[in-house]
């Protein structure tokens, strides 16, 4: 009997899915003729999008969406429109009953959009099976288990209830897909440290869900299953302790731009002259390009690169950032660097300037003049210097707190506003440079260690030469001593008449062998004891001179 392929989905979900992306788009998920998809949506009550409906949304006019009228069907059985079904159909008459079971043992079919595995088998211990009037083997999957039904007004509720990642977790998918879903249902999501604040015990007045413009629900497909959740992304300030955290998360929502006229921070006070002296003595003429990469010595901090006019601009910034480092416990420097965690962290501010056609003044055209009178009259002259451009100051700062990361001023936004950005940013910097810090007298220790060791060695070495050097040097005094008491006796022997002279050498010899021998060490008379580690030069035998004692 030839195997037919179905989909077999909750009547809900269709519902969803025509209202979301409109019967054809449906049609064309599926995979399923568009004209049967339609006989089938009227054969179960499922409303169609009226003519225009799409038309309307596209143009934020108010549209009405059609309920779901109640049902005694919950699921519907849509057929697949596959190319290799219909082939396989036209040519099942001609192939016999074993080549059509081996040939239809096993198919699977995969509509990748919408995230469906058909899986055909004829032993069906993973498919429902169902048979038709004719006697004809059907085979489908629930696909209902595999999406989210995100209700407007549900989904509002429950953001405002935990953080969106938990959110994300129980529908399985991310914390970016809720954001997004959250913005197409014009659903509220709390802002950044909301979280924070309520544990902090603020009392904060939740936004009402505003009316719903078009849809008020839509159908997504999970992106985790089973007990597989969405990774968290790192959270910002992992490195402190939770209160910690929650205590700088609390300061960067809190942090407010003083007034204008506002008394700024004792340190910006004291550091404002030093910024007035080193632009009053800037050598470079009005209109230069002025940056950090501009000037052979780096000039002090905020010299040289903000005009006058956008420095008490900057003053404030800064003034309100120190105030909350110091509220968190952190401390400003004399040159405006500050201490975050006993760490020394600086920031680099920088005012973007004007790229405009230069116009020759009045002083430059005369020197260009004489330059050019020299030339016709072949005389040497060196020709002027006359840039091409002017650069003047725009008012736009750009701050870098951390390498390679800045906040600047855009069209739509000042820097004004993200001063809570920057003062997570000035934690975040404080981490990094613990971490550099770390590293570097982690470095510093090892480069000692190794230092210490290869010194240890070196004396090591030249101890254990000392030591080998005296050892040869006794071993060579015990060896002249061997030699005398080998000639003593065999000179012994061969004396007859032992005459008391000969006694008296033979006397003598034995003391200078134990003088040399080490092993006995003995004193002479006149030559006191013998230093056997030193070398044969060292403790050779000179004859004293006058006075010699």
């Amino acid at each position: 009997m030839l195997e037919e392929q179905f989909i077999k989905i909750s009547r809900e979900i269709l519902y969803n899915e025509i209202w979301e992306i409109s019967a054809a788009g449906a049609a064309k998920k599926y995979n399923v003729p568009y004209a049967e998809l339609l006989r089938l949506c009227k054969e179960v009550e499922i409303p169609i999008p009226p003519s225009g409906y799409w038309t309307k949304l596209n143009f934020g006019k108010l549209v009405e969406k059609s309920p779901l009228p109640l049902s005694s069907q919950s699921e519907v059985v849509l057929p697949i429109n596959n190319v290799e079904s219909r082939r396989s159909k036209r040519s099942a008459t001609s192939k016999s009953a074993d080549n059509v079971n081996k040939d239809d043992n096993k198919s699977k079919i995969i509509d990748s959009e919408a995230g469906v595995a058909i899986q055909a088998d004829t032993e069906g211990q993973s498919l429902d099976e169902v048979t038709d009037e004719n006697n004809s083997q059907l085979t489908y999957r629930t696909v209902s288990g595999q999406w989210n039904t995100y209700n407007r007004e549900k989904l509002y509720e429950e953001v405002w209830a935990k953080p969106v990642v938990q959110v994300a977790v129980q529908y399985g998918v991310s914390d970016v897909a809720i954001h997004k879903i959250c913005k197409s249902l014009n659903v509220p999501v709390p802002p950044r440290g909301y979280w924070a604040r309520i544990r902090a015990g603020e009392k904060i007045k939740k936004p009402q869900l505003p009316a719903a413009k078009g849809i008020s629900e839509k159908t997504g497909l999970k992106t985790f299953e089973g007990t597989k959740v969405p990774t968290a992304p790192k959270q910002t300030l992992s490195f402190l302790t939770e209160d910690e955290r929650q205590k700088v998360l609390l300061e960067a929502d809190q942090i407010q731009l003083p007034d204008e006229n506002a008394k700024l921070h004792n340190k910006i006070r004291a550091y404002h002259s030093k910024v007035k002296e080193w632009n009053k003595n800037d050598r470079k003429s009005e209109g230069a390009q002025r940056g950090f990469k501009n000037y052979t010595d780096r000039p002090p901090f905020l010299a040289g690169v903000i005009s006058s006019e956008t420095l008490p601009r900057v003053y404030r910034i800064l003034d309100a950032l120190y105030r909350q480092v110091e509220i968190l416990g952190g401390s400003v420097n004399d040159d405006l660097s500050l201490q975050i965690r006993n760490e020394h962290v600086s920031l680099e501010i920088s005012e973007a300037q004007d790229e405009i056609k230069h116009e020759i003044t009045r002083q430059e055209a005369q020197e260009l003049i004489i330059y050019e009178d020299a030339m016709r009259h072949n005389k040497w002259a060196s020709k002027p210097n006359i840039r091409k451009y002017d650069y003047i100051f725009n008012g736009k700062l750009r701050i870098c707190i951390r390498q390679s990361r800045y906040f600047r001023d855009s069209e739509k936004e000042k820097v004004e506003s993200r001063l809570g950005d920057m003062l997570i940013e000035l934690y975040e910097e404080s981490e990094v440079v613990r971490k550099n810090r770390e590293a570097y007298e982690e470095e510093k220790r090892r480069e000692a260690e190794e230092k210490r060791l290869r010194e240890e060695r070196r004396n090591r070495y030249n101890e254990e030469v000392d030591k080998t050097a005296a050892l040869t040097n006794m071993a060579q005094d015990y060896d002249m001593a061997c030699k005398i008491r080998a000639y003593i006796n065999a000179l012994e022997p061969k004396v007859e008449m032992k005459d008391e002279k000969t006694a008296e050498f033979i006397d003598w010899a034995k003391k200078k062998a134990d003088w040399f021998d080490p092993t006995v060490a003995r004193e002479d008379e006149l030559f006191g004891e013998r230093e056997h580690e030193k070398n044969e030069n060292e403790k050779a035998l000179k004859k004293a001179g006058s006075y010699w004692w």
